[in-house]
């Protein structure tokens, strides 16, 4: 008989898991988020980690008007992403 180990779901994500969570288009879109809009991220070495509550306060801390547009002028500056 094999013992379940219960699984504890963490409250962080990672960058790709942010990205989804988000509903960001790309990776370039979060590190753009966080290097000028200060989204909140915790730093282990190379790794980063994304704590959903910082997450959904940040979000609820923005106008749902101003998020969507920032949503938007991110899309559009990362290479490649923008309409053409």
């Amino acid at each position: 008989m094999s013992a379940r180990v219960p699984t504890v779901a963490s409250p962080y994500l990672t960058s790709r898991e942010a990205v989804e969570y988000l509903k960001l288009p790309s990776l370039s879109a979060l590190y753009t988020l966080i290097r000028e809009h200060a989204l909140p991220a915790h730093h282990r070495g190379r790794l980063r980690l994304f704590d959903v509550r910082e997450l959904d306060a940040w979000v609820r801390g923005m106008d749902p008007l101003d998020y969507a547009r920032l949503r938007r002028q991110v899309h559009e500056n990362v290479p490649g992403m923008g309409r053409g």
